[in-house]
């Protein structure tokens, strides 16, 4: 469903953050992430916990939750 709308010439990194910003609506942000020690960390600022919530269930249908990390701030 959603990796078809995903190219498949981007970095994982990219994939990720297309990712989020799909399942959040382009909600969160100064969205950006960053591989960091072989984890891609999610950094961002969300309106709300349930902005922050969609947020991380993007990244985990993307990635397994030991793969990345987030930085995400609500508020």
């Amino acid at each position: 469903m959603f990796l078809d709308t995903i190219r498949t010439d981007m970095t994982l990194a990219q994939k990720l953050e297309s990712r989020v910003r799909e399942f959040t609506h382009g909600r969160i942000r100064n969205l950006k992430v960053e591989e960091v020690q072989g984890k891609l960390v999610v950094c961002g600022q969300a309106p709300s916990h349930h902005t922050k919530q969609l947020a991380l269930q993007g990244a985990l249908e993307l990635l397994s939750g030991d793969r990345f990390s987030a930085n995400i701030t609500v508020g």
